[in-house]
């Protein structure tokens, strides 16, 4: 009789499981079709908004900030560590993070980091701070290397 019980048991989770997935398989189609109406199923997403080629003055004073407040409680980069950081980001794209590269390079954003892909300020400089920690190891030496061969 125990024997039977456990069987019952474990066929009546597996059925659980088996609706708990088209239960979640259905809400997911739901929202779908919600947020993508049929018609634009299977046609690329053009945002009517022409995206900006510049961050604005506003943008710029956060992404300092932001940049200030990793640097300190993230790294402890502060005082002349800090004033490395500020020249770098200063001179490579003064702090706008939809910043490309004028020499036609892959560079891009905050750090002008190389092969950057992210428009988010706080994932671009996270990038460029574990970029100067590994390679550099403190600020500093970034920014002599980058006064020596104007790149860093």
């Amino acid at each position: 009789m125990g024997w039977v019980n456990r069987v019952r048991q474990k066929e009546v989770k597996k059925q659980s499981k088996l609706i708990k997935k088209r239960v979640v398989a259905g809400a997911l189609l739901v929202i779908t079709l919600i947020f993508y109406p049929i018609q634009k199923l299977g046609t690329s997403h053009k945002p009517t908004v022409p995206e900006p080629i510049k961050a604005t003055m506003e943008q710029k004073k956060a992404n300092k900030k932001l940049a200030k407040k990793i640097a300190w409680a993230g790294y402890g980069w502060r005082g002349k560590e800090w004033v490395c950081l500020d020249r770098i980001f200063y001179k490579e794209a003064k702090y706008d993070h939809l910043a490309k590269n004028q020499l036609g390079s892959s560079a891009f954003g905050i750090g002008q980091r190389l092969k950057e892909t992210s428009k988010d300020p706080m994932v671009q400089i996270l990038h460029t701070y574990k970029y100067i920690q590994h390679r550099y190891k403190n600020p500093c030496s970034a920014w002599r290397f980058h006064v020596r061969n104007n790149y860093y």
